[in-house]
């Protein structure tokens, strides 16, 4: 049997994480964000351990996340609009087989090309850090009929529904705002604040954000390449795997001052069983 690796001696950086205020006197710097002015925020610094020498341990239904190889054909595109739709194109039967699912059915204002250097190319959208969880459990299976509804499929029963979330970063290694991933079991919910979301298209639904804790542990895989993929779950309708990953973007240009802005492009996906 493998030995599992020590996690609390895991290689580590720091970064500030925007998370809800737990308490009017909770002492922590203030911060306003966009979409989230009715809800107050604050930022701590994070210790965020390097993900992989434990790749391998890892579980979407334990943790919350895990890393992949994957190529795609249109990594090199330019232009935001042709890129989103034929990376739904490539990753839409990958998802499908990686979970052996019945059907996936990909979320198609939920893929989102990302960028720190807002000038470097006209539509890209900046990363988004504070902590978070995409859905609501309430809100997830409506989100899911929504989409359904929108791109004209019907509406079909099933056992179980995942919302596969997955990254990846376009620009080479090191990246200057990478992502980082919480442990969804070190996660409680009484720290997970439901509140009312609007989209850039207007879209409202439940998401989550988190209230910092200092057992919560957070994560991150370095130097990133094109051919890696992180998947994480935003919701599992099945109880007992439903390890759902709050996650932020952070600054680690404190590791790497000479870090380039960084380019990634994130997708949404329904997956069912039947």
């Amino acid at each position: 049997m493998a030995t599992r690796v020590n996690r609390d001696r895991l290689e580590c950086v720091h970064g500030e994480i925007a998370f809800a205020r737990r308490t009017a006197d909770e002492n922590a710097p203030a911060i306003s964000l966009p979409r989230y002015e009715d809800l107050p925020m604050v930022t701590y610094d994070v210790a965020i351990r390097n993900a992989r020498p434990i790749v391998n341990e890892l579980s979407l239904d334990r943790e919350g996340f895990t890393l992949v190889q994957h190529k795609v054909s249109c990594a090199n595109e330019r232009n935001p609009e042709i890129l989103c739709q034929r990376y739904l194109e490539e990753m839409t039967p990958f998802i499908k087989d990686y979970f052996n699912a019945s059907w996936v059915i990909p979320r198609r204002d939920g893929v989102i090309a990302r960028s720190t250097d807002r000038n470097a190319v006209p539509g890209l959208r900046g990363p988004g850090a504070m902590a978070h969880i995409d859905y609501a459990p309430i809100a997830a299976p409506m989100v899911a009929a929504r989409e359904s509804q929108k791109q004209g499929i019907p509406i079909r029963s099933y056992s179980r529904l995942m919302i596969i979330q997955a990254w990846r970063a376009l620009s080479p290694p090191p990246q200057d705002f990478p992502l980082a991933l919480c442990d969804s079991a070190t996660a409680l919910d009484t720290d997970i604040v439901v509140h009312d979301y609007t989209s850039d298209l207007e879209a409202t639904y439940k998401s989550c954000v988190l209230n910092y804790n200092p057992f919560e542990k957070w994560y991150y895989f370095p130097e990133m390449t094109v051919d890696e993929l992180i998947l994480f779950k935003g919701f599992d309708s099945e109880d007992n795997c439903n390890a759902r990953a709050p996650h932020s973007a952070f600054d680690n240009r404190r590791a790497h001052p000479n870090a380039k802005p960084r380019e990634s492009i994130e997708a949404r996906f329904f997956v069912y069983y039947a």
